[in-house]
């Protein structure tokens, strides 16, 4: 694992899997290692440190992965007895799913099928890999388990594909707001942008800043911002006015949202999150990670720019169904526990 999506999804599989008594080792490939973007994860939901933590300092996407999949083959070298699990699409789960193939480790994949049609987005690339690797796919959703099937994945003498639903919702539903995140606002937008397509492109950052300026105006705007977003924000002299706040552990981060009257993200985590919290929400990706969410009228995905002005005033009138059970009943972790169990065995 490497990023706050994994820490979470991480916590409750964890828990059960050792509650089980199977013996794991967490690896932590130092995607993202500062105290706010990681270690308040650890001390707040109670994970072990990791057996391994690589301190790696890539100057590119592509360096990191090239440098984190060496330096996992190394550690997995010594591991002939072991099983590689990986979460979700990041550049971590690239390098551990070749680590993996490299050293003749099986490999499983939690968060397996997710599509959005766009080879050029960074995380299709990296899913498509792990889902390609893996022997054992775990999807979040029916849609994610029809996308396998569909590719001829599950078929005999292939990959194993099931159905769990997502450890993000058990996480969700366990793990309790222990802080209070006291927004001075009694109306608010609880709003997290950080993905590479709308902070790495001037033009389509300045012109998300502009658009939660003008939104600001109207409807506070609370955003805890990314350090990357941060940095490009300098970079480029855009000025925004809405609120900035430091980055949120899970706990506060689960106030802010559970207190907003509405979301705006390109977070697929978020996304799912403000869903859990029955928050109708504008998603800024021109194809988002959960097309489900959309189809339930829960969301709708939109470009950077006016789109999300847009968006955001159509929300209140959506039919939102928050009760279908897009992401399962809570229990992933259990399923992903009784499957291993079976599948080792």
């Amino acid at each position: 694992m490497g990023n706050r999506p994994q820490f979470i999804k991480l916590v409750v599989l964890y828990k059960e899997l050792a509650a089980a008594g199977i013996p794991q080792e967490i690896i932590h490939t130092g995607q993202h290692s500062s105290v706010e973007m990681s270690g308040i994860f650890f001390r707040e939901l109670q994970i072990p440190e990791p057996g391994v933590q690589l301190h790696l300092s890539p100057g590119s996407a592509e360096d990191f992965t090239g440098m984190a999949t060496a330096a996992l083959q190394e550690q997995f070298s010594n591991k002939k007895d072991h099983i590689v699990l990986v979460y979700g699409d990041t550049n971590t789960t690239a390098a551990a799913a070749r680590a993996a193939a490299d050293s003749s480790l099986p490999l499983v994949h939690f968060e397996a099928g997710i599509r959005t049609g766009d080879d050029e987005m960074p995380e299709e690339k990296n899913r498509k890999l792990a889902d390609s690797l893996a022997q054992v796919n775990y999807c979040c959703t029916k849609g994610n388990m029809s996308t396998m099937l569909a590719e001829g994945f599950g078929r005999a003498g292939g990959s194993r594909v099931v159905l769990t639903g997502d450890l993000m919702y058990d996480a969700f539903l366990r793990v309790g707001i222990e802080e209070t995140f006291a927004a001075n606002e009694k109306d608010y937008i609880c709003c997290t942008i950080h993905r590479a397509e709308n902070i790495q492109s001037e033009k389509n950052l300045r012109a998300v800043v502009e658009a939660l300026n003008a939104i600001h105006a109207e409807i506070p705007v609370l955003m805890p911002v990314h350090p990357h977003t941060r940095k490009k924000m300098i970079e480029f002299g855009l000025k925004p006015v809405f609120t900035q706040l430091q980055p949120l552990g899970y706990a506060a981060m689960k106030a802010l949202l559970m207190g907003s009257s509405f979301v705006i993200t390109d977070s697929g985590g978020t996304a799912r999150e403000a869903f859990f919290a029955h928050k109708r929400s504008v998603v800024v990706m021109a194809k988002p990670f959960w097309p489900e969410i959309s189809e339930a009228g829960c969301s709708i995905g939109t470009a950077a720019g006016n789109g999300i002005l847009e968006a955001l005033r159509q929300l209140p009138m959506l039919s939102a169904n928050f009760q279908t059970p897009i992401f399962g009943n809570g229990n992933a972790a259990a399923a992903i526990r009784n499957d291993l169990i079976s599948w080792l065995r």
